[in-house]
């Protein structure tokens, strides 16, 4: 089956002054020698990406202070009776890869209207005439000025 690139982001707010953390949750059946490292980022939350398999995962954060915190993104919560906590839940959807689109061929039904349109002759295309303007030449007179006697 194939897994899925999860990004897992503790706002800053919430991570109040820790630097780093663990990530730990079914994924790692809550190891903290196999947590996931939690990366501070500039501002100041804290990041960490997990491949999960399709499923449901329950998870928290163990911060660097000592702190067991909760996404407050997450869209789901459990309780859990035996350490009175509500651990975080995610879903993680299964892939479906696309169906290749299956190849469908379409006859047409030949109509004896598909037929002459098939023989008819292609329709002339009419052409614009274009009309030049006619020349205006311009005729210049010499005029002669009389002389004064």
């Amino acid at each position: 089956m194939p897994s899925k690139k999860i990004d897992f982001l503790l706002p800053a707010d919430v991570a109040a002054g820790a630097t780093s953390g663990i990530l730990l949750g079914d994924f790692n059946n809550w190891d903290s020698t196999n947590g996931v490292a939690l990366k501070q980022q500039k501002d100041g939350s804290l990041k960490a990406s997990v491949s999960l398999e399709s499923g449901s995962y329950e998870y928290r954060y163990l911060l660097n202070d000592g702190r067991w915190v909760n996404d407050t993104q997450a869209s789901k919560y459990n309780y859990n009776s035996e350490f009175s906590v509500e651990n975080c839940v995610i879903e993680v959807a299964s892939e479906t890869a696309p169906k290749a689109a299956a190849k469908k061929t379409v006859k047409a039904k030949a109509t004896p209207e598909t037929i002459a349109e098939k023989t008819k002759a292609p329709a002339k295309v009419a052409k614009a005439k274009v009309t030049a303007e006619p020349k205006v030449e311009a005729k210049t007179t010499k005029t002669t000025k009389a002389k004064k006697a």
